[in-house]
């Protein structure tokens, strides 16, 4: 199966997607933890949703953008590497590293520069919150890798063999 721009392209939007389903997810329910407190369940997912509005969903798309470049080498690397295993490690790996440095660079940020947000920025870099951010990260860019290849092998018009059909079941 080639591995085309238009697949590049499915499977980026989908990271992306999915990373913001998953941090408003995510961010929620740490936040919630770290509250010791149900009650304001509805408050912290206003706050977390305004949040992403204002400032995750730009800086998400960015660097979906300029990670984009990296996935696109990775996947053209492991184009003819088989089995669904060691496609998920590597893209999980990409989506560590790009949480890291996005993590890392936000965590140097001004907080005098993002306004109400600085208090939660200036905590990104902390345990609680890195860690949960950077598995989100690394499920995002696998599960983006896997959407769009499960719908590149249904879209292919070549006969599937019966090893490029267990692939996906791997």
């Amino acid at each position: 199966m080639a591995f085309l721009w238009r697949e590049f392209w499915r499977g980026a939007v989908a990271t992306w997607i999915t990373f913001n389903a998953l941090f408003l997810l995510v961010t929620t329910i740490v936040l919630t933890i770290i509250s010791h407190s149900l009650q304001g369940v509805f408050s912290i997912l206003v706050l977390v949703a305004w949040f992403q509005l204002v400032f995750v969903v730009s800086v998400s798309a960015l660097a979906t953008v300029v990670g984009g470049a990296a996935a696109f080498g990775l996947g053209r690397l492991l184009r003819t590497v088989a089995g669904i295993r060691r496609h998920l490690v590597a893209f999980a790996g990409l989506g560590l590293v790009a949480g890291g440095l996005a993590i890392a660079i936000i965590g140097v940020w001004p907080a005098s520069e993002t306004e109400e947000f600085g208090t939660l920025l200036s905590d990104i870099t902390e345990p609680y919150i890195a860690l949960p951010l950077l598995c989100v990260s690394a499920i995002s860019v696998a599960y983006g890798w896997y959407w769009t290849a499960s719908r590149a092998l249904l879209d292919d018009p070549a006969p599937q063999t019966a090893i490029a059909e267990t692939q996906l079941v791997d």
